[in-house]
């Protein structure tokens, strides 16, 4: 008789990486075949304000009262979220859906928007790579609906794996398949032994090395202090640029757009002022915002110092998926009616996201709705900028050529 309780895991992983480190080509990505698709390379556009408005929501629930770095991405668990959208039904799927940002979007015309988005975020050249990659793993005891696996193959580019869940083997194999697909960098997404409960593991990976497409000049790198807050402080390396960069001087912050490559991705830093913090400019963020702010950057000469840094984080997102409204998807009365053949209850059990990133010289590896209205301060035209980020400061890594938010973060303690 199979199990009464069945947990399906989905496990979320994306990564950022140094320009000058050692690299090895993940042979975990692959085009896929979408010769049996169809779909229009301008689909993407319909889901990009929903991935970003993700993004912002799952940042604002991750906040806490503590100076704790937080470093997500919403291209990532948006695709993951489509893919588990394709098995839910009924209360569970309409929960996603809204989770999602897609009520009125079937789950066909979602499936071509990913797929496109997909297809256009694939790039490699000398100076930018990104790589996507999807996997399933299902106990060998059960199978997929095939209503479920074709879209999630084909539209998903995943690839479909039996595994043996009393077989410790089989939590190495998924883990090699992140060390892989992450360039060594994340070497473990699933625990040993594996749930003995477990029916399935989706697991997602975003890969992204880009470098500036202005470096900074090692020799020009310096100790300094960074002010972790009022009373803490701590020595980091600061790396420094003048150049004419993409520059916004706002009443609450100072920004600055550094590019990448030929400037199809970009790294946005965001300095909160000194009479603010990076707590307040946290409340400021919303859709609605970062669409003003994009809007507003401008060609200026100056100078950016910003510190070395890298980090490693990790989260479990059930809480936070919940308190955003995905509540059923959780307990036993979850609807995977499309996912899985038989009639066992099918839930979640756990939704893990865990990242990387190493900013250098060369490059880089990798609220609440608000009324308020946004003004410009201009400094006087022939006068060049100066931004020392040397306290707690936002960055956002964005596909320029789609407007996608693929990563986001405070970083607090460099």
């Amino acid at each position: 008789m199979k199990r009464l309780a069945v947990l399906f895991s989905l496990g979320i992983l994306f990564m950022t990486m140094v320009g000058c480190s050692t690299e090895k080509e993940s042979s975990q990505h692959k085009p896929g075949n979408t010769d049996d698709i169809q779909f229009n390379q301008e689909d993407y556009k319909e889901i990009i304000p929903s991935n970003n408005e993700l993004g912002f929501n799952l940042f604002s629930e991750l906040k806490t009262d503590e100076y704790l770095n937080t470093f997500i991405s919403p291209t990532s668990l948006f695709l993951s979220l489509s893919m588990l959208y394709n098995g839910a039904h009924g209360v569970t799927q309409k929960e996603i859906a809204e989770v999602l940002g897609v009520e009125d979007t079937e789950v066909q015309k979602l499936n071509e928007a990913n797929a496109s988005l997909m297809s256009i975020m694939d790039k490699k050249s000398n100076h930018v790579k990104l790589f996507l990659a999807n996997a399933m793993w299902l106990n060998e005891d059960f199978q997929f609906q095939e209503d479920f696996v074709h879209p999630i193959k084909s539209y998903f580019h995943a690839e479909a794996n039996a595994i043996d869940i009393h077989d410790t083997k089989s939590a190495d194999k998924i883990n090699n398949w992140v060390k892989n697909a992450t360039n060594d960098k994340i070497e473990q997404i699933a625990d040993k032994p594996l749930n003995p409960d477990l029916i399935s593991i989706l697991t997602n990976a975003i890969y992204f090395k880009g470098s500036w497409t202005y470096p900074f000049d090692q020799k020009q790198t310096k100790d300094g202090t960074f002010h972790l807050s009022e009373k803490s402080k701590k020595d980091v390396s600061f790396m420094k640029l003048t150049e004419d960069l993409e520059y916004l001087n706002d009443k609450e912050f100072q920004a600055v757009s550094l590019p990448y490559g030929e400037e199809e991705m970009s790294m946005k830093v965001f300095l909160p002022k000194k009479n603010s913090s990076l707590k307040e400019f946290e409340e400021m963020l919303s859709s609605k915002n970062w669409k003003v702010w994009n809007s507003e950057f401008q060609t200026k000469k100056g100078t950016i110092i910003l510190p070395k840094f890298q980090i490693d984080y990790e989260t479990s997102l059930n809480k936070t998926l919940q308190q955003l409204g995905m509540e059923s998807a959780f307990n036993k009365d979850a609807n995977f009616s499309r996912m899985i053949q038989g009639n066992d209850p099918v839930w979640i059990g756990q939704v893990k996201q865990k990242t990387y990133i190493d900013v250098n010289e060369e490059g880089t590896e990798a609220s609440a709705a608000t009324s308020t209205e946004m003004e410009t301060t201009s400094a006087p035209v022939n006068k060049p900028f100066q931004m020392k980020v040397n306290r707690p400061f936002f960055i956002a890594i964005t596909d320029d050529e789609t407007g996608a938010i693929l990563f986001i973060g405070s970083i607090y303690q460099p």
